[in-house]
């Protein structure tokens, strides 16, 4: 084989490789960037009824379905009243509240009720592209109660 020949052989396998990295490279997505909802704090401004709430909070997940994060170590509820202020801080275990930046998750407070539904006490939506942001405070209302959350979304 002549020494031209072999050289263009070369070549040829080379830019054949350039493509196929192209091509390979098309078929790979962008990485995700993703960010974390740190609950922070409920503040309960009205209670729905009674001289209290048994309140706790949903979140979607990556699949669209409403888990619930908080409270968190097996406990049902937390009980709120008018002035009464809660942590959040131990629902922040749950891997619902990981999302992408171009993500959103919708925040649900809800009140337990053993002898009928549970009743919504309001709902927002949290969005990844918040993350850096300085805590965000939301209001909350629903079935006559009112709520103020803190939380923070935070750069993994």
């Amino acid at each position: 084989m002549s020494r031209n020949r072999a050289v263009r052989l070369a070549a040829t396998a080379l830019l054949g490789l350039g493509s196929l990295g192209a091509f390979a490279g098309t078929a790979h997505a962008e990485p995700i960037d993703y960010v974390r909802i740190e609950l922070l704090e409920l503040h309960c401004h009205q209670n729905s009824e009674g001289d209290h709430d048994e309140a706790y909070i949903k979140l979607t997940d990556a699949n669209g379905n409403f888990v619930k994060v908080w409270p968190g170590n097996g406990v049902k509820y937390q009980t709120m009243g008018s002035g009464y202020v809660r942590t959040l801080t131990d629902g922040n275990g749950n891997a619902a509240l990981v999302l992408g930046k171009e993500q959103a998750r919708t925040l649900q407070l809800w009140d337990y009720d053993s002898t009928s539904g549970d009743d919504k006490l309001g709902a927002t939506l949290v969005t990844g592209s918040e993350a850096g942001a300085e805590t965000q405070w939301r209001s909350l209302e629903g079935s006559g109660g009112v709520y103020t959350i803190a939380y923070r979304v935070i750069d993994i």
